[in-house]
């Protein structure tokens, strides 16, 4: 504040207050607990949604700082639009608080669209860059209830916003979509499938035509016609404002190149093409040549140690069995027979009474 005298600054304020007080209401509908807001806000209590800001860094202090409360409009009208998430938004300069605006707003930042005659076209530029932040972006005192675009943002307005609590409104087709009739519009012409089937969804004889057009367009690629509807489902399946982008790139999806292949552009680039195919292919087929035969003669070798075993098991089944004949021939020869020493003393064995178990 040292640079600014303080006579002449307290005549500014009073200046731009008495404009803040004469300025109309811009969104009537708007919560009337908004206008009950104390301006200064403890930055302590500030909500950050991780999710929707990847980083937030906060470095040293800074000469210009507010609470910044991010919300989505689908049109300028939209008197209630989503809130998003609520961050510290700092910087030294009025580039730097843009910058810092544009770095979170981004995230949810569409292609542009613009009218001519009342009809919506996408622009040529199919990403928008920092340049474009005007087009995106407008900022509410949430006390006051002034609307400011990006160009009016100066070094003595965000002085008089420091600790405040600002509504950034994030157009995600840009300020050019004014009411809710255009963003319809916007949807049927632009975003919803042309020729929708009983779901919804786009059908496919949206995607016959797209691929089509597509293997038309790209004459330096080869495939079969499913490929081609592949590509053409992912594109219509994407969002509405990257379809164009998608359409003009020279090549498909990595996930889905594996079913194109590049054909040369003239006759000679084909033969020299189909010539080194053919060498790669007999390359590739020699070495399964080797492979065969390195099988082929592991399997002799192993018909030979089975062949092997084989004989080995008839060998020792022929002397199984040959000692069984032998153990026959033993066993006859060795037969118990009775004779006459047997005899007698079986004779003097007489049975006598059991005297000794008597109880």
């Amino acid at each position: 504040m040292d640079e600014y005298d303080s006579v002449e600054y307290l005549e500014e304020l009073t200046a731009e207050a008495a404009v803040f007080i004469d300025e109309p209401t811009i969104q009537a509908g708007a919560d009337s607990g908004d206008r009950a807001r104390d301006e200064n806000v403890d930055m302590s209590k500030v909500r950050y949604d991780i999710e929707f800001f990847e980083s937030d860094e906060e470095g040293g202090p800074s000469t210009f700082c507010f609470n910044g409360i991010y919300l989505e409009r689908l049109y300028k009208s939209q008197l209630r639009p989503k809130e998003i998430a609520q961050a510290s938004v700092h910087g030294n300069s009025p580039e730097e608080i843009l910058r810092c605006i544009w770095e979170r707003a981004r995230k949810v930042i569409r292609r542009q669209v613009i009218f001519e005659d009342d009809i919506p076209h996408w622009s040529e530029e199919h990403d928008p860059e920092f340049e474009d932040i005007a087009k995106f972006i407008l900022l509410q005192d949430t006390v006051r209830k002034k609307i400011y675009g990006t160009l009016q943002i100066t070094p003595r307005l965000l002085t008089s916003w420091r600790n405040k609590s600002i509504k950034i409104f994030i157009h995600t087709y840009s300020t050019s979509i004014e009411t809710s009739g255009q963003y319809q519009l916007v949807t049927r012409k632009l975003i919803a499938p042309q020729n929708p089937d009983r779901s919804g969804a786009h059908s496919t004889r949206d995607d016959s035509a797209l691929a089509t057009e597509l293997r038309d367009s790209h004459p330096h690629l080869e495939g079969h016609f499913s490929s081609w509807l592949l590509w053409a489902n992912q594109i219509n399946s994407s969002p509405a404002h990257s379809r164009d982008r998608l359409i003009q790139d020279s090549s498909p999806p990595l996930e889905l190149s594996k079913y194109f292949r590049w054909a040369g552009v003239s006759e000679a680039a084909r033969l020299q093409t189909a010539h080194r195919s053919m060498l790669a292919a007999q390359t590739n087929n020699d070495a399964w040549n080797r492979d065969m035969a390195d099988l082929t003669n592991d399997l002799n070798k192993a018909l030979n140690i089975l062949q092997g075993m084989k004989q080995k098991m008839e060998s020792m089944s022929t002397r199984g069995s040959i000692t069984a004949e032998l153990f026959t021939a033993m066993e006859s020869v060795t037969r118990p027979e009775e004779s006459n020493l047997s005899r007698e003393i079986a004779d003097r064995v007489t049975e006598c009474e059991d005297v000794d178990h008597l109880q």
